[in-house]
C-alpha cells in the first residue's frame, strides 16, 4: 500500500512538472513569435522605404542628366 502511494505521489508529480514545462515553453515560443514579427515588420518597412528612395533618386538622377544633356 505504502509503495503504491509513493508511486502515485511520483506520477502526480512528475504530471505536474511536466504540465509546467509545457507552459513555460508556450509562453517562451509565443513571446519569441511576438518579436521575431515586430523586428521582421519593421525590416520589411524600412526595406519598401529604401525602395522608395532609390526609385525617388533614380528618377531625380535620371531628370536632371536629361535636363543637362538632351537640351532641345
Amino acid at each position: 500500500m505504502k509503495a503504491e502511494l509513493i508511486q502515485e505521489l511520483q506520477l502526480l508529480q512528475q504530471s505536474r512538472a511536466n504540465k509546467f514545462a509545457d507552459d513555460l515553453a508556450e509562453r517562451i515560443i509565443s513571446s519569441v513569435d511576438a518579436v521575431n514579427e515586430k523586428v521582421l515588420s519593421s525590416m520589411s518597412q524600412r526595406g519598401k522605404m529604401l525602395m522608395i528612395l532609390e526609385k525617388r533618386l533614380n528618377f531625380s538622377i535620371l531628370k536632371r542628366l536629361k535636363n543637362r544633356f538632351l537640351r532641345f
